[in-house]
């Protein structure tokens, strides 16, 4: 399942909580709510992630990830809560390049051991707390969900459609 929303106003969304990548005074902004262990944000990562990161590196795109935690996923909050090295883009590549490992693994334990996760991040956990509020204010309710410049989309697009809605944008 995959859909924009075009609406006549756009969502001004605070960039205070999240990760973000990139130069956050690039033209072009997008802010997605995800999860590591949610196939359709693994999908969406699959076909958009190439394009996404060179975006990041040349400038055009600053990028921001809202971690949204949902108890289905027991692994996620782990992992976002725990692993370092967060602020790199390579690090989501990394977590997502191994999705069909680690979602698989049996226990929580050998996840951590899988990402050598350490100590609990507390600025990640009261982020979260934020993130959870404004999943409800906007009704996130399926994700991936990201804005473009406040521009709501919602579901795994493939690389051409993704090429096509900053070409939209320019």
């Amino acid at each position: 399942m995959i859909y924009s929303i075009y609406s006549n106003t756009k969502e001004k969304i605070d960039t205070e909580y999240g990760i973000g990548y990139g130069n956050p005074n690039a033209k072009i902004k997008m802010i997605e709510y995800m999860s590591f262990q949610c196939i359709d944000c693994f999908e969406l990562h699959e076909n958009i992630g190439d394009t996404l990161t060179k975006k990041i590196k040349n400038g055009e795109v600053y990028y921001m990830i809202k971690h949204v935690d949902f108890e289905k996923f027991k692994y996620d909050d782990v992992i976002f809560n725990r692993i370092d090295n967060l602020d790199k883009i390579e690090t989501i590549d990394y977590v997502m390049d191994n999705y069909n490992t680690w979602t698989k693994m049996k226990n929580v334990e050998d996840v951590k051991k899988f990402f050598d996760l350490k100590d609990v991040k507390k600025d990640r956990v009261e982020m979260q707390k934020y993130i959870s509020k404004e999943k409800d204010k906007y009704k996130i309710d399926f994700i991936p969900t990201f804005y473009l410049n406040g521009e709501k989309h919602v579901g795994a697009f493939t690389d051409k459609e993704f090429k096509q809605m900053i070409n939209d944008i320019k």
